[in-house]
């Protein structure tokens, strides 16, 4: 009896111990310091919530970089261009500032189409910094006809761009090539070996940055097929550029009123300009003619700020192509809205019953090939190349056409 009453006496002061303990520890807060929930029951958003709190309290008065989101105090820059470009010329040493002086004056003198004055702002910018990036010094060159100091200009400023960048330098490289080209036009026949070769621009790199503008991609493929003598992959090129430049049928009217297209992204003007240099350098003037007054119907008026806008005036000014014939007409004046498809334009039928500006362009160019670019053509496709010059002509086309719908996405010439 007596073991059993200091039993219940053990446990009753054990009880007593364990309730004082829970109530300290509950009226301390538990383990959240102070919250009314322990740990344990917290949510997962509940203890972000509160570790966010924390770290917001630590980084309150840290002013390390990348940390604070704001200094106490400060303020953003304003985005003043004329100020920032007064900092920098109070900041700039002499030499920048003549850099940035003959090569305003530079770009100014080519939009006035003073060539001479330009180049001489930018033979005076190379001699102060020979690695400065200023492709537009090749232009002037070239329609000085300086040729070889152009396609110099042009594979140092696609070198430099290339290595800066890493993206492609696709007009350096078109107009280095148009240098080549230009020069081989004149002579008739490949340089003489007594002369030094041409600058070249470093092999492209497969794997790297594509060209992303559509049309200078085509366009640098139209000038390094000729380089190559691809006659095919060239005829596919300016069949292309031919398809976005449209047909010569502007007649279509709206309420008895022509209304012009705005070529916002430039496609017409750039491929009117491209087809028409390409002809120039190959010695077809009569045709450079006609795609450079069309390029020039693209051009803003007040000389846009592009270089683009004014190439074509300057082309026809320094060929003194200006006459009374009047503009062969195009598709540019149209009932339809600029985002319709401009690759619309492809063949329907494999027999030309409604052939369309690319089909005829392939079709003229396969015509004026010889019976050994002919069978060139074919050998570099693959293709058979033997059989009568006839016969070789329909094949190359047939192939080109196919190539040409499948470009645009469709399949137009049945097998």
């Amino acid at each position: 009896m007596v073991c059993r009453k200091q039993v219940i006496v053990t446990v009753t002061v054990l009880c007593s111990m364990s309730l004082d303990v829970c109530g300290a520890f509950s009226s301390s807060g538990g383990s959240n310091g102070g919250g009314n929930r322990p740990d344990r029951h917290m949510s997962a958003a509940q203890r972000a919530r509160r570790e966010e709190e924390q770290r917001r309290g630590e980084r309150k008065s840290d002013v390390i970089p990348g940390k604070t989101s704001a200094i106490s105090g400060a303020k953003d820059f304003e985005l003043n261009v004329q100020r920032t470009e007064l900092e920098w010329n109070v900041q700039a040493s002499g030499s920048e500032r003549r850099v940035k002086e003959y090569t305003v004056r530079g770009m100014d003198a080519l939009k006035m189409l003073r060539l001479k004055e330009a180049d001489e702002a930018f033979d005076a910018l190379y001699e102060i910094k020979p690695d400065a990036y200023c492709w537009q010094a090749g232009i002037v060159k070239f329609y000085l006809e300086d040729y070889r100091a152009a396609a110099e200009l042009f594979a140092r400023n696609a070198n430099i761009y290339e290595s800066k960048f890493e993206n492609m330098a696709s007009e350096e490289r078109i107009w280095r090539d148009a240098c080549e080209l230009k020069m081989m036009s004149l002579t008739k026949r490949k340089y003489r070996e007594s002369k030094p070769p041409l600058s070249q621009i470093k092999e492209k790199d497969m794997l790297g940055p594509k060209e992303t503008r559509k049309v200078v991609r085509i366009s640098e493929e139209l000038f390094r097929a000729s380089m190559e003598n691809d006659l095919s992959a060239m005829t596919l090129a300016r069949a292309k550029l031919r398809s976005i430049c449209g047909e010569y049928d502007g007649d279509s009217k709206k309420d008895g009123k022509r209304r012009k297209l705005i070529d916002q992204k430039m496609w017409k003007l750039n491929s009117w300009y491209y087809l028409g240099l390409h002809y120039d350098v190959l010695g077809d003037n009569e045709s450079s003619k006609n795609c450079m007054k069309m390029a020039l119907r693209q051009c803003v008026s007040g000389n846009g700020t592009d270089i683009i806008q004014i190439l074509p005036m300057l082309h026809m000014a320094l060929r003194d192509w200006f006459d009374d014939d009047a503009f062969e007409e195009d598709n540019n004046f149209d009932d339809g809205d600029e985002n319709d498809s401009i690759w619309n334009d492809y063949l329907q039928t494999a027999n030309g019953a409604s052939s369309s500006s690319a089909a005829n362009t392939i079709e003229e160019s396969v015509d004026n090939m010889k019976l050994a670019q002919l069978q060139n053509a074919l050998k570099r496709r693959d293709l058979k190349s033997s059989g009568s010059k006839s016969a070789l002509k329909e094949r190359l086309k047939r192939i080109l056409l196919e190539d040409a719908a499948s470009a645009c996405g469709k399949v137009t010439v049945d097998n």
